[in-house]
């Protein structure tokens, strides 16, 4: 894994489980989790589970926000980045022909 990735997913799922801590503890404080009902019926499990299950859910809900922002705060240079080397670049491609004239200036 590069480290940019690395730091990105540091940037999402940080935040984002202390988020979870906070939703967690403010939901089932006034929220008992035996008084819950999915579709009408309750739920058949215990304390745990459901809190469990739950900060696992306010984690992903924060994840999500968490993620999006990390897209969208992205530099212009890095969206309009182009990923090829010089000499793989399609023909008509701008950035090949900057390339190619910098390297006929370097032979030249």
């Amino acid at each position: 894994m590069n480290e940019n990735l690395a730091q990105r997913l540091g940037w999402v799922l940080w935040p984002s489980f202390l988020v979870a801590c906070v939703a967690e503890l403010l939901f089932f404080s006034f929220v008992d989790p035996l008084d819950l009902h999915v579709f009408g019926a309750p739920i058949d499990a215990g304390r745990m589970v459901v809190y469990s299950a739950g900060f696992f859910a306010f984690w992903a809900i924060g994840a999500v926000s968490s993620a999006l922002t990390v897209f969208l705060a992205r530099s212009p240079f890095e969206v309009n980045r182009c990923t090829l080397t010089a000499d793989a670049r399609p023909e008509g491609c701008p950035k090949r022909s900057v390339a190619d004239d910098k390297l006929e200036e370097v032979r030249g």
